[in-house]
């Protein structure tokens, strides 16, 4: 049985570490199935440094994203207010509006550049792990506070 359950743990983890992320219009392609978004991330979560920049990336999307909706509402509401009122026209709200929308462009800049380093990093760390015609194997002995460990790596 426990060879059995020895098996079965190496044949999926071959698989886990052998799926190569590839991004192109618009979309995630592990192994040439698309994936959604929300579920890169299971697939990122082997290499931690990849699925950190993954998730900064992500994070400026949003709020880069919500900025500049939020500025584009403003100003929106301020013409339409103008238009149908007897008010003065630029008001306050259009230049909070304006400022928003500026802010958001630099947070916006910056996310396709990680999204595409983080796909790069997790690329790199499964070249390692990718199996090669002839003999490949590796043995180390590791220690934790739980006691002493042979990994077996072939």
């Amino acid at each position: 049985m426990k060879n059995l359950t020895l098996f079965f743990s190496l044949f999926i983890s071959s698989f886990i570490f052998s799926q190569q992320i590839e991004y192109k219009e618009k979309k995630f392609y592990v192994d040439g199935v698309h994936v959604y978004k929300h579920e890169i991330t299971k697939t990122l979560a082997t290499n931690i440094e990849a699925l950190n920049l993954y998730k900064k990336s992500r994070t400026k999307e949003s709020v880069g994203g919500f900025l500049l909706g939020a500025g584009i509402g403003l100003v929106v509401g301020d013409v339409i207010k103008g238009l149908v009122s007897d008010t003065e026209y630029p008001s306050g709200f259009t230049y909070v509006g304006a400022g928003l929308m500026g802010i958001s462009i630099p947070v916006l800049v910056g996310r396709t550049r990680m999204r595409d380093k983080s796909i790069e990093l997790y690329n790199e760390s499964i070249k390692g792990n990718s199996s090669k015609l002839g003999y490949n194997f590796d043995m180390k002995i590791i220690t934790n506070t739980n006691g002493i460990g042979l990994n077996v790596t072939f």
